[in-house]
């Protein structure tokens, strides 16, 4: 029997993950929790049992979807394998908190089947579950249900009502319907006529997926139609696949590289009579420079603003000299040079930019070398760019920032909804040839739509793209390719989205609803 409910297990867990980037098989992710739903409601299951049930769904998830966190640790993290592996178990087991939580909702709900007798109850109740779940489950590379599913673009459209933690509240619901509605399949003697009349659990699944994908779809065209209309602010980004660790050496053949790769890039637009607005150097394509603390490379961009008389965006460490800390930082240099606007990291990724826990502990920073030690930025900066057409925003975020969808609405809100569109640089190099670089890119597509903001993907080894605002992504490059590409990035008038002025407020809402439903239902049995 346990061999049976583990199989079941780990289909469930691999669904999930070919549901997601780069598989992309969104359909499967509308069913890939059936299987859970099966075991616990056949199966009388101790808590020793659901343990073993969510350690294989853990490692399968992982194994398939997020393997490449062993390269990362292994290579970059200057780690054997015989490390690597545990690290990464470690990993996988810390991150799927969430999940073990869940499970144990599902084996108690079972016990409890007085308090929920109807599947609309019971809907409700594992819906407001996995919604816990997700809001304090910790995650490193945060994902949610509703981003499972949101290659199904229809779908991700009403992020911008209720965000992607409130898709995930529909993902699981639509879940629970399915599983429900092929229960009765079977009970109305396979009977597909008396399945749609008589099956509460098919209608209200197929109301919900028809209310969101006709809403999706309106949305969608709504969206697109704005952009074919609007402003195009023309932004060229070179990709330079700068290798992650030069020697000090080096540096100067990789300045003079980056900067013939922009002149080229600005004088290729101006010979197809579309001059550039804007130009985005990716994270990292000076490994370790400091703008302001080197000669070498403020004459270098003088020079090459001086050719090219285009604004440009960089990223460099700022060292701030009275507390010795440093930063990752943006520079917006303006068509003469000139540094107008900066902006400093403020939400930094824990074991790459900072070692959790090593200020406390300082032997940790030994003991991890390749763990960079920076400081977390404390100001929300807009960059103002200076175009032919009048001034445009734009909003940076810097590499791991833009998966973050609460971060990303508190910037938005603290700069009073003002940025059009979005500038995030990246360099996903550190986790090699592997998926990461699209599952970062899928992550943070979904801000474009909560928000309704392009979003222009600057990186130093791939994926570069623009993220329209309905989430539709074009102009990708190869991973570990030097080119450019021009963007011609729609700057319309924005508009405040539901989710940009609510954040995850009717998650919660739905959460305390069911909460209070659940008290009075076991207030009245009793």
């Amino acid at each position: 029997m346990m061999r049976r409910i583990l199989a079941l297990a780990g289909l469930s867990a691999a669904l999930t993950a070919l549901s997601f980037a780069p598989y992309n098989l969104y359909v499967v992710g509308f069913i890939s929790i059936t299987p859970i739903f099966y075991i616990f409601e056949n199966f009388s299951l101790s808590k020793k049992q659901v343990l073993w049930i969510w350690l294989v769904w853990t490692l399968v998830l992982n194994l398939v979807a997020y393997h490449w966190i062993m390269h990362t640790i292994a290579v970059y993290g200057m780690m054997p394998a015989f490390i690597a592996f545990p690290l990464f178990l470690l990993y996988a087991l810390g991150t799927g908190g969430k999940m073990l939580f869940f499970f144990y909702f599902l084996r108690f709900l079972r016990q409890k089947q007085s308090f929920f007798s109807s599947i609309p109850l019971n809907a409700l109740a594992i819906t407001a579950a996995f919604a816990l779940c997700e809001v304090f489950g910790w995650q490193l590379f945060p994902w949610y249900g509703g981003n499972i599913v949101a290659g199904d673009l229809y779908f991700a459209q009403a992020a911008d009502l209720i965000g992607t933690r409130g898709l995930s509240l529909v993902w699981i619901a639509l879940q629970f319907l399915a599983y429900t509605a092929g229960k009765d399949f079977f009970r109305v003697a396979k009977s597909w006529r008396r399945l749609f009349v008589e099956s509460q659990s098919l209608q209200i699944f197929i109301a919900l997926l028809v209310i969101f994908h006709v809403y999706g779809a309106v949305q969608y065209a709504r969206f697109s139609a704005y952009e074919s209309k609007s402003h195009k602010l023309l932004v060229g980004v070179p990709q330079g696949n700068v290798p992650l660790i030069t020697s000090y050496g080096e540096r100067p053949y990789i300045i003079a590289r980056m900067v013939a790769q922009t002149k080229k890039l600005v004088a290729d637009a101006r010979a197809a009579n579309t001059p550039l607005d804007l130009v985005v150097w990716p994270e990292s394509s000076i490994p370790a420079m400091e703008y302001a603390r080197s000669s070498e490379l403020q004459n270098a961009i003088l020079s090459l603003q001086s050719e090219t008389q285009t604004p440009l965006i960089i990223n460099d460490i700022y060292h701030e000299t009275h507390t010795g800390k440093d930063y990752s930082n943006m520079w917006y240099l303006d068509a003469e040079g000139k540094m107008r606007a900066s902006y400093q990291k403020n939400f930094l990724l824990p074991f790459g930019e900072f070692m959790p826990l090593g200020e406390t502990f300082p032997s940790l920073k030994k003991l991890f070398p390749a763990v960079s030690d920076f400081s977390p930025g404390k100001n929300f900066t807009l960059f103002e760019i200076a175009t032919a057409h009048g001034p445009v925003r734009a909003m940076p975020l810097v590499c791991y920032e833009v998966i973050l969808p609460d971060y990303a609405r508190a910037f938005d809100k603290s700069t009073l909804h003002k940025a059009p569109f979005i500038i995030n640089i990246t360099n996903d190099a550190w986790f090699g040839d592997s998926y990461e670089s699209a599952q970062h890119m899928a992550l943070g597509t979904m801000r474009s739509i909560e928000l309704r903001t392009p979003i222009v993907r600057a990186t130093n080894s791939g994926i570069t793209a623009l993220i329209s605002s309905t989430g539709f992504v074009t102009g990708e490059t190869k991973l570990f390719e030097r080119t450019n590409r021009v963007y011609a990035v729609p700057i319309m008038e924005r508009t405040t989205t539901l989710f940009a002025l609510w954040g995850n407020l009717p998650v919660w809402i739905f959460i305390l609803l069911v909460c209070g439903l659940f008290l009075l239902k076991r207030w009245r049995v009793r």
